[in-house]
């Protein structure tokens, strides 16, 4: 016999080779896709905050100036010219800055839930006549209800607009 057969055959085997834990990097296309989404969604939302906020600041701003010519007992003028710098802030100058007479009046009246200064031809004798007559409560609290309402009727005519076309 030889000296070979005696020996235990497994003792010839070598050990067993662990496979190497896998590399969490690269990910896997699944990731990158989350992670494009994610980034996406986050920069939209900073966007939207940002747009926001600034319209608060915007509206705060105005309702301040509003108390401000309350306090002062401002008169028709004074408060048409704050109407007017409202909406050059919301909408673009071509579009308002121009607006005078019945156009203005008319573009006060589209973009109100309620009628703003209800009798046209009030409305333009108090605008072009100059009277040192200060404006009366309800005008004020006619023009802060304009101005808190402005963003929903600017948001819900661009929305009817958009289903017309």
């Amino acid at each position: 016999m030889s000296p070979l057969a005696n020996q235990n055959p497994l003792a010839q085997l070598n050990d067993i080779i662990a496979p190497t834990a896998a590399s969490p990097w690269p990910p896997a296309p699944f990731y990158w896709v989350i992670l494009v989404v994610l980034i996406i969604a986050i920069v939209a939302l900073v966007y939207l905050v940002k747009r926001i906020k600034k319209q608060r600041v915007r509206q705060q701003q105005a309702l301040l100036k509003l108390r401000q010519l309350q306090a002062e007992n401002a008169d028709f003028i004074l408060l048409n010219q704050l109407i007017k710098g409202v909406a050059l802030s919301y909408f673009p100058r071509e579009q308002v800055a121009s607006l005078h007479s019945d156009a203005w009046f008319d573009f006060l009246q589209r973009y109100s839930t309620t009628p703003l200064f209800i009798n046209k031809d009030v409305f333009l004798q108090r605008l072009y006549q100059y009277s040192n007559t200060p404006c009366s409560a309800e005008d004020f609290i006619q023009v802060k209800n304009w101005i808190k309402q402005l963003p929903k009727q600017i948001k819900k005519h661009t929305k009817e607009a958009n289903n017309h076309v």
